[in-house]
């Protein structure tokens, strides 16, 4: 079971939606599976959502049976896979790593989407949530504490902020802090993770937010400074590091996640029971814990409620603060 409060007292989805019924079902998921399993990243290869994906391929092959091969479709922060995948047949041999970004915050932020993130797929488990944090350039005179970061912001508004890209959970941390925090930052939306960090480090820009996942080398080695967490408790490999939640806003909780879907076909509990195996390799279980990333692997249908809240939320945060967002 997640530990996280908001999946506590969600109501699961009616089991029938995702096992179907009937002897011929019941058939195709004994043998399942009997051939090669494409695995769908939305990503470039090397990057932080298709590294953990190549951690788990080889286990998953091993438990289920069958060949496994991971094929990358990079584009549009992951909604171009997700849509290919989404027209694909529900057989369960093609399956795709999705992230917050293709089936959360792409409904506000590209819409309308060319699928519905619900109804099109078959949720299989929650892989990881990777807290954003709020960073800043080693000469960043305020990143002492949250409260030296609200009286600078506060004293300098429109103090520019930087984005790991437009349709991030990480640009709309940035809305969902504004009216906790009074005051307007600049949102400056970069292409990816890298070149953010790239240019915090120079000292091109004051603050950033991003991924703990991919900000953490930076911060060990003094880098960048890390301020706050967006997540509901601290980090496991930045304990030192307090949240929004227990400083500013209780409740205040704005992650990226990862998780496994596939169109709607009746073998999930069997993709479910083999990701959960594979997580507890050890060496699949060190990266993660090295990386910062919680790892729940959820039941399908705590996944599903888990995504319609952040689908929820997000929209929300985009009619509060009449959010318009620009993907060029």
């Amino acid at each position: 079971m997640l530990s996280r409060r908001r999946l506590l007292s969600a109501a699961a989805a009616s089991s029938a939606l995702y096992f179907g019924s009937g002897s011929g079902v019941s058939q195709a998921a004994d043998d399942y599976p009997n051939r090669l399993i494409r695995l769908i990243v939305g990503y470039a290869t090397g990057g932080n959502v298709d590294v953990p994906a190549r951690l788990f391929a080889p286990e998953l092959q091993r438990i289920l049976g069958a060949p496994l091969i991971i094929e990358n479709r990079p584009g549009a922060s992951g909604v171009t896979a997700a849509e290919a995948v989404a027209r694909m047949a529900p057989d369960g041999y093609n399956i795709i790593w999705a992230t917050s970004a293709s089936h959360s915050v792409s409904v506000v932020a590209m819409a309308p989407l060319p699928f519905d993130p619900v109804k099109d797929f078959a949720p299989i488990t929650l892989i990881s949530e990777d807290p954003n944090v709020i960073v800043a350039s080693s000469d960043f005179p305020a990143a002492d504490s949250i409260d030296a970061f609200l009286a600078y912001v506060k004293a300098h508004p429109g103090t520019a902020i930087g984005t790991a890209g437009p349709a991030t959970s990480g640009r709309f941390a940035v809305e969902l802090m504004r009216p906790k925090i009074g005051v307007n930052l600049t949102v400056v939306p970069y292409k990816s993770t890298g070149p953010l960090l790239t240019d915090l480090a120079g000292h091109h820009i004051p603050l950033g937010i991003t991924g703990a996942s991919t900000a953490v080398p930076f911060i060990k080695d003094r880098t960048i400074r890390a301020i706050a967490m967006t997540s509901l408790k601290r980090s496991q490999v930045l304990p030192d590091v307090p949240t929004f939640d227990e400083t500013v806003s209780k409740g205040f909780d704005a992650v990226a996640w990862s998780a496994l879907f596939a169109p709607p076909e009746p073998i999930i509990a069997k993709l479910n029971a083999a990701m959960k195996e594979a997580a507890q390799v050890p060496a699949i279980r060190q990266w993660f814990e090295q990386s910062g990333l919680e790892v729940p692997m959820s039941s399908p249908e705590e996944l599903t409620s888990f995504m319609k809240a952040d689908i929820e939320k997000w929209v929300q945060v985009a009619k509060d603060n009449n959010l318009k967002i620009d993907m060029q």
